[in-house]
């Protein structure tokens, strides 16, 4: 007699990681049943650890470069229009922003993250690249303060430098090497880049352990 089982898979779309669960508990299932995966639907209490890796694609350059005067929202042509009602001037200091600034949102529910600044208004408005079909007339009050961060540096294209230690570059250079080698055909040059870069890896993670190291004692022979 089959015996019930419970099968987890994840899958990564960009920088998000979502988790599935196979839906036949059948241990001897197979072909489409033993493929069939969906949103898990029960919870699982300490029994999954997902590890992986998560490159942001902007930065907080100074968490304290916040405002946290807006306060209703509207729709401007099918765009976000930010609003603050006490009519604070966004484009002087010491926001600065224009068309192309950046800005990141918190408190601030399905319009939280990174956003793209279109036009700044000096009567308290902010245009945004952000899609948002709602009302054009009448304006919506955020349901908590939120907080705008506007010293913010966003990766936009292959000329922005991502945020890695030194020492974490030299296993980036490892990796382009082996790849380069890859295509060449020169798959044992290949490999000992891959394992340098594995190394380095390596190191960089066990750095990472917390904890009391311990050295034994040995002695030399004369």
């Amino acid at each position: 007699m089959a015996s019930d089982i419970k099968s987890y898979a994840y899958y990564i779309k960009g920088n998000k990681i979502a988790l599935v669960q196979r839906n036949s508990t059948d241990s001897s299932a197979s072909g489409e049943d033993y493929h069939d995966f969906k949103s898990p639907t029960e919870t699982v209490a300490d029994a999954l650890e997902v590890q992986y890796t998560y490159t942001p694609d902007y930065f907080i350059n100074e968490t304290d470069d916040v405002d946290t005067q807006i306060d209703t929202y509207v729709s401007l042509g099918g765009l976000l229009k930010l609003i603050d009602t006490g009519d604070n001037d966004y484009s002087a200091s010491p926001e600065s922003l224009s068309d192309g600034s950046h800005i990141v949102l918190e408190n601030a529910g399905q319009f939280n993250g990174l956003h793209k600044v279109k036009d700044v208004s000096a009567a308290g408005s902010i245009v945004l690249y952000t899609k948002y079909s709602g009302s054009a007339s009448v304006q919506k009050a955020f349901e908590e303060p939120i907080n705008l961060y506007y010293n913010v540096s966003a990766l936009i294209d292959e000329t922005h430098e991502i945020d890695l230690s030194s020492f974490l570059t030299k296993a980036a250079v490892y990796y382009v090497k082996a790849k380069f080698a890859e295509d060449a055909g020169n798959i044992d040059l290949k490999e000992y880049f891959m394992k340098e870069y594995r190394k380095i890896l390596d190191r960089h993670d066990n750095s990472k352990i917390t904890g009391i190291r311990r050295m034994s004692a040995f002695g030399m022979k004369r």
